[in-house]
C-alpha cells in the first residue's frame, strides 16, 4: 500500500516538474541561437511597404512570430517556417495587395542554424529570378518544401535529392532554365511533386526522359504541366509503373503520343488524370482509358482526339468531372454515358453534337437533374429551354452558349436558386425576361446573354435580388437608357452593354462600381468622359462608335485596353500616358496635336492605332523603348518628317500602317528588321529613292505591301519576288522604270486561296469576355475600278497587283499567268509593248483587269473568254487589232469605252464592223508578236532607211550645184518671208497697244 502511495507522488512530482519546465521554456521563449537566425534573415530582404514581418521583434517569443511554429512540447525547435504570401499575384484584382506583403530580394543562410526545420513555405512570393539557394539542400530534416509562385529562376538544384525525407515538393509557376534534374529521383520518400509551369522556356525539352520518376515509388500527386517533355516517348509506360499515384496532371506538356493500349494497366487506382491541351495526340481515344475505373477526374481537353466514344465510357462509373471539349470526336454519344450516376460536371463544348438539347441533357447521367455543372457550348444544339431546365434545381454552372437555341427564356429559371453562372449567349432566343425571372436567382454571379434577340423588362427602380460580377447583354434590348439596376451591383467587375440602343449622357454613379472591363460600344452615348477618369481602377474601357465628344482626360493608372475609336474626341493626347496600356485605339476622332514622347514610356505596349485623325509633327524617336508593339496605325493624319530608324527595333511588329501621311526621304535601312512584319502600308506620302532590295529579302513574312503615290523611281526590285506570301502588291503612280520581273509568277500568296477566315487577323492577350482574347483585323484601302475601298473582315480573300501609273516598258510576263486566285490586276498606264499573253487568261479567279494607256499590240487573244469571274475590263488606248472575242463573261462586258483608242479593232461592242476575218496590217507584224528578233529587225530597217533617205538627198545637193544653189535659195527665202510677217504682226500690235 506504502509503494503504490509512493508511486502516486513520483508520478505527480514529474507531472510537477514537467508543467514547470514547460512554462519555464514559454517564459523564455525560442531558442536564442534560431532567433538570431530569423532576425538575420529579416535584415537581408525585404518584407513590403506592409511590412509583413513587423511582428517579427527582438522582444518577443520567436515562436509567436508571424509563420514560425515551434516545438512547443520540448525542445522549443522551430519546426516550420510558413512564410507564404497570402494574395496571389492577379494583374485583374490583387496585385496591389501581392506586391504590398511580397517578400523578395536575397534569402540569408543564417536559416541553416533551423537545423530540425521540417517545413518551409516561400510561396507567392517574388525573388526577382535568384537561383534557389543551395544551401536550402542541407535542411536534413525537411518533409515538406513549397516555393512555388516566387519567381525563383536557375537551374533547379540538383542537391534537392539530398532531401531524403522529403515528402511534398513545390516549384510550379517559376522561371527556371535547363532541365530537370534526375537527382529529384533519389526522393524515395516524396508522396507529391508539383513541377507545373516551372520553366520559362519551354521550345525545347524540359527533361530528356522520364526515368527517374520510376524510382518515387511512394509517389501519389505528380503535376509535370506546361513543361516540355516531347523527349519522353515511353512516358506512359513509366507512368504505369507508378502503383501509387493517385492523382497525374499533364496539362500542356508538349507529350510527344499517346499508346492506344498498354498490355497490362498497374496504375488503376488513378482518380484524377487531366492530359487536356497536348494536341499532338491527334489519335482515337486510348483503350487504357476505360480500365481506370476508379477515376473521379478526366480531363482530355484539346488533344485532337478523334474517331467515336465507344460504350466502354460507361465502365467510368466513378466519374464526377469529364472534359472532352475541343476534340474532333464524332457521332452521337454512347447511351453507356447515362451510366455516370455520380457525374456532377461535364464539359462537351466544340464537339459539333447536334440534335435537339433536351433530348442530350436527359442522356447526361442517370441522374440527370442532380448535375451541377454543364458545359455544352459551340456545338450545333437545337430546340428550346422549356419544360427541361426548371428541372435542373442542382445547377450552378450552365453554358449553352453560341448554339442554335430558340424561343423564350423559361420563367422556370427562376427555379434555379443554386444557379451562379448562365451563359446563354450568341443563340437565337427571343422573347420577354422580366423581374420574375430574377426572383429566386439570389446566388447568380455572372450572367450572359449576349447575341439574342431579348427584351430586358424591369421596373426603373428595380433593386436585383443578386450581385452580379460580370453582365453582358450585348445586342439585346434594355431600354434607351442605361440600366438604373445596376447601381446597386456593388461587387460586378465586367458589364458589356455592346450594341444595346442606349442613348444620352452616362450615369455619374457608373463610375463608382468596382469595374475592371466596361464595354458599351455602337450605342448612341453622348458627352464627355469623366474628368475624374484617371482616379478609376478600370482595365479594360471600349465605348467605340459612340457620339462621345471633348478631350481626353487623364487616364485610369491601371489601364491596358482603350478603345475610343469612331468618336467625336478632340484636344490633344495627354502627355502622360499610363505606362501599363497594352491597346490604345483612338482612331477615327478629331485628335489634333503631336504624338508625345510619352508613348514609349508604356511598359509592354502591343497595340497603337491613332489612325484617321488630326495629328500632325513628327514621330517620336524613341521607338526602341517600345520592343512588345505588334501593330502601329498612324494612317490618315497630317504626320510629317521621315521614318525615325529606331523603328527597326521592333522586332515584334506584325502592322505598320502611315499611309495617308506626309512622310517623306527615303525608307530606313533598319525596317528590314521588323522581319515579323504581315502589313506595310506606306502609300499616299512622299517617300522617294528606289524600291529597297531588302523588302524581298528580309521582310519575307508580309502578306499586304502597299507603297502607291509615292515617288518611289529606278527599277522594281526582283526581290520583291521572295515574298511568297504576298497577297497584296500595290506599287501603283510613282516613278518605276524598267520592266516588270518575270518572277513576278512566284508569288505563292496569289496562286492558293485562303478558306481560313481568320488569316489577316492578330490574336494577342487581353481582357474580356472571350476566354482573354483581342482580336484586331487587318485593314486595308485598296484602290479597285478607280475607287478606293476599305477592305477589314475580307481581306483574307484579296489577291491583287497593282502595278498602273509608272513609266514601265517591255513586255507583260507571261509568268504572271501562274497567279491563278489573283483578283485584280492592274498594268495601266505604263508604256508595256507586245501582245497580251494568252497565260494571264488561266488566271480562272480574275476579276478586275486594266491593260489601258499601254503601246500592246496584236490581237486579243479568245482565251479571254475563259475569265468567267470578269467583272471589269478596260484594254483601251493601245494598238491592239483584230476581231474583238466574244462568248461567256464577256458578252456582259458592253460597253464601248472598253476598247476605245484601238484604231484597228473591230466588231461588238464597238460600232466598227470587221470586213472579213482580215486583221489590221500590223497585226501579225513581227513587232507585234513582241519578239527581240522582230524589234532589232525593224530598228536595222530603219537605220538602212534613215542612211540611204540622208545620202540619197546629200550626194545630190554635193555634186549638182544648180540643184545645191536652187536648194539652199529655196530655205533662205522661206525662212526670210517668215521673218517679215512676223516683223509686221509684232510692229501692229505695239502700235494698236503702246
Amino acid at each position: 500500500m506504502a509503494t503504490n502511495h509512493h508511486l502516486l507522488l513520483l508520478v505527480h512530482l514529474i507531472l510537477m516538474l514537467s508543467v514547470i519546465a514547460i512554462q519555464t521554456l514559454a517564459a523564455y521563449g525560442c531558442i536564442e541561437v534560431e532567433r538570431e537566425a530569423l532576425l538575420t534573415f529579416k535584415a537581408g530582404i525585404s518584407d513590403g511597404i506592409r511590412h509583413s514581418l513587423s511582428s517579427w521583434d527582438e522582444g518577443q517569443d520567436c515562436c509567436r512570430w508571424r509563420g514560425v511554429v515551434c516545438d512547443n512540447t520540448t525542445t522549443r525547435n522551430i519546426l516550420e517556417l510558413n512564410l507564404r504570401n497570402p494574395y496571389y499575384w492577379d494583374s485583374r484584382w490583387q496585385w496591389t495587395n501581392y506586391s504590398d506583403y511580397a517578400l523578395s530580394d536575397e534569402i540569408n543562410p543564417s536559416l541553416l542554424a533551423l537545423n530540425h526545420l521540417t517545413r518551409l513555405d516561400l510561396s507567392n512570393n517574388n525573388f526577382s529570378g535568384i537561383n534557389i539557394p543551395e544551401f536550402i539542400a542541407s535542411f536534413n530534416n525537411l518533409t515538406h518544401l513549397n516555393l512555388s509562385y516566387s519567381n525563383f529562376g536557375g537551374k533547379i538544384p540538383h542537391q534537392l535529392g539530398n532531401l531524403s525525407k522529403l515528402r511534398s515538393l513545390d516549384l510550379s509557376w517559376s522561371y527556371f532554365n535547363g532541365t530537370i534534374p534526375p537527382q529529384l529521383g533519389n526522393l524515395s520518400s516524396l508522396r507529391y511533386l508539383s513541377l507545373s509551369w516551372a520553366f520559362n522556356d519551354i521550345s525545347t525539352p524540359n527533361t530528356d526522359n522520364l526515368e527517374w520518376i520510376f524510382q518515387l515509388a511512394s509517389l501519389k500527386y505528380l503535376d509535370l504541366g506546361r513543361i516540355n517533355i516531347t523527349n519522353a516517348v515511353n512516358w506512359l509506360h513509366i507512368i504505369n509503373k507508378l502503383q501509387s499515384i493517385r492523382v497525374l496532371l499533364m496539362s500542356s506538356s508538349s507529350l510527344p503520343s499517346i499508346p492506344n493500349s498498354l498490355p497490362y494497366v498497374n496504375f488503376t487506382s488513378l482518380t484524377t488524370l487531366d492530359l487536356s491541351n497536348n494536341w499532338q495526340f491527334n489519335t482515337t481515344l486510348p483503350s487504357w482509358l476505360w480500365n481506370l475505373t476508379n477515376l473521379s477526374y478526366l480531363n482530355l481537353r484539346n488533344c485532337l482526339f478523334h474517331g467515336k466514344i465507344t460504350d466502354a465510357l460507361g465502365n467510368l462509373n466513378s466519374l464526377t468531372y469529364l472534359n472532352l471539349r475541343d476534340n474532333n470526336l464524332e457521332g452521337p454519344l454512347p447511351k453507356s454515358i447515362g451510366q455516370l450516376c455520380n457525374l456532377r460536371s461535364i464539359d462537351l463544348s466544340y464537339l459539333y453534337i447536334g440534335g435537339d438539347i433536351r433530348e442530350l441533357v436527359g442522356m447526361l447521367g442517370c441522374k440527370w437533374t442532380n448535375m451541377e455543372e454543364i458545359f455544352l457550348s459551340s456545338n450545333n444544339l437545337q430546340g428550346n429551354l422549356s419544360n427541361w431546365l426548371q428541372q435542373m434545381t442542382n445547377l450552378k454552372h450552365l453554358d449553352l452558349s453560341n448554339n442554335s437555341l430558340v424561343g423564350p427564356v423559361p420563367l422556370g429559371i427562376g427555379n434555379l436558386f443554386n444557379l451562379n453562372f448562365l451563359d446563354l449567349s450568341s443563340n437565337s432566343l427571343h422573347g420577354v425576361i422580366s423581374e420574375a425571372h430574377f426572383a429566386n436567382l439570389t446566388k447568380l454571379n455572372d450572367f450572359l446573354l449576349s447575341s439574342n434577340s431579348i427584351i430586358i423588362s424591369v421596373r426603373h427602380n428595380w433593386i436585383p435580388p443578386f450581385q452580379l460580377t460580370a453582365l453582358a447583354l450585348g445586342s439585346c434590348r434594355v431600354g434607351s437608357q442605361f440600366p438604373a439596376w445596376l447601381r446597386w451591383q456593388r461587387q460586378i467587375n465586367e458589364v458589356d452593354l455592346r450594341n444595346t440602343s442606349i442613348t444620352g449622357i452616362l450615369p455619374r454613379w457608373l463610375w463608382s462600381l468596382p469595374l475592371w472591363l466596361l464595354n458599351l460600344s455602337y450605342n448612341n452615348i453622348t458627352g464627355t468622359l469623366p474628368a475624374h477618369l484617371k482616379s478609376i481602377n478600370i482595365i479594360s474601357l471600349d465605348l467605340k462608335f459612340n457620339n462621345l465628344e471633348g478631350p481626353l482626360p487623364p487616364l485610369p493608372g491601371r489601364l491596358h485596353f482603350l478603345d475610343l475609336s469612331n468618336n467625336f474626341i478632340s484636344g490633344p493626347l495627354p502627355k502622360l500616358l499610363p505606362t501599363t496600356i497594352w491597346y490604345l485605339l483612338l482612331s477615327n476622332n478629331l485628335i489634333s496635336g503631336s504624338i508625345p514622347s510619352s508613348i514609349c514610356e508604356l511598359a509592354s505596349p502591343e497595340a497603337l492605332d491613332l489612325s484617321g485623325n488630326n495629328l500632325s509633327g513628327e514621330l517620336p524617336q524613341c521607338w526602341q523603348q517600345v520592343s512588345w508593339l505588334q501593330i502601329i496605325d498612324f494612317s490618315n493624319n497630317n504626320i510629317t518628317g521621315e521614318i525615325p530608324p529606331s523603328i527597326g527595333s521592333l522586332t515584334s511588329l506584325l502592322s505598320l500602317d502611315l499611309s495617308n501621311n506626309n512622310f517623306y526621304g527615303e525608307l530606313p535601312s533598319e525596317l528590314q528588321y521588323c522581319k515579323n512584319l504581315v502589313l506595310l502600308d506606306l502609300s499616299n506620302n512622299n517617300f522617294l529613292g528606289n524600291i529597297p532590295i531588302w523588302i524581298g529579302e528580309k521582310l519575307l513574312n508580309l502578306r499586304y505591301l502597299q507603297l502607291r503615290s509615292n515617288m518611289f523611281d529606278g527599277n522594281i526590285p526582283p526581290q520583291l519576288a521572295q515574298l511568297t506570301a504576298l497577297q497584296v502588291l500595290d506599287l501603283s503612280s510613282n516613278k518605276l522604270l524598267g520592266s516588270i520581273p518575270h518572277s513576278f509568277g512566284n508569288f505563292t500568296g496569289m496562286m492558293i486561296s485562303s478558306s481560313v477566315q481568320n488569316e489577316n487577323e492578330i490574336e494577342i492577350w487581353s481582357v474580356g469576355f472571350d476566354d482573354d482574347i483581342f482580336t484586331y483585323k487587318d485593314k486595308l484601302f485598296l484602290v479597285m475600278q478607280g475607287k478606293e475601298s476599305k477592305y477589314s473582315e475580307i481581306l483574307y480573300l484579296v489577291r491583287t497587283m497593282d502595278l498602273s501609273e509608272n513609266n514601265l516598258s517591255g513586255v507583260i510576263p507571261e509568268e504572271i499567268g501562274a497567279l491563278r486566285q489573283l483578283n485584280n490586276l492592274n498594268l495601266s498606264r505604263n508604256h508595256l509593248i507586245g501582245r497580251i499573253p494568252e497565260k494571264i487568261f488561266d488566271i480562272s479567279s480574275l476579276e478586275y483587269l486594266d491593260l489601258s494607256s499601254n503601246e500592246l499590240s496584236g490581237a486579243i487573244p479568245q482565251s479571254i473568254s475563259k475569265l468567267t469571274f470578269l467583272d471589269h475590263l478596260n484594254l483601251s488606248y493601245n494598238n491592239l487589232s483584230g476581231r474583238i472575242p466574244s462568248g461567256s463573261q464577256l458578252d456582259t462586258l458592253n460597253d464601248p469605252s472598253i476598247y476605245i483608242g484601238n484604231a484597228y479593232l473591230c466588231g461588238p461592242p464597238t460600232s466598227k464592223n470587221c470586213s472579213g476575218d482580215t486583221a489590221a496590217p500590223n497585226s501579225t507584224s513581227n513587232y507585234a508578236n513582241g519578239s527581240e528578233t522582230s524589234m532589232w529587225c525593224l530598228y536595222l530597217g530603219m537605220e538602212v532607211g534613215f542612211v540611204a533617205g540622208f545620202w540619197g538627198v546629200y550626194a545630190v545637193l554635193l555634186f549638182h550645184g544648180t540643184w545645191r544653189y536652187a536648194y539652199f535659195w529655196m530655205i533662205d527665202n522661206f525662212f526670210d518671208n517668215i521673218y517679215i510677217t512676223v516683223a509686221m504682226s509684232m510692229n501692229r500690235l505695239k502700235n494698236k497697244y503702246g
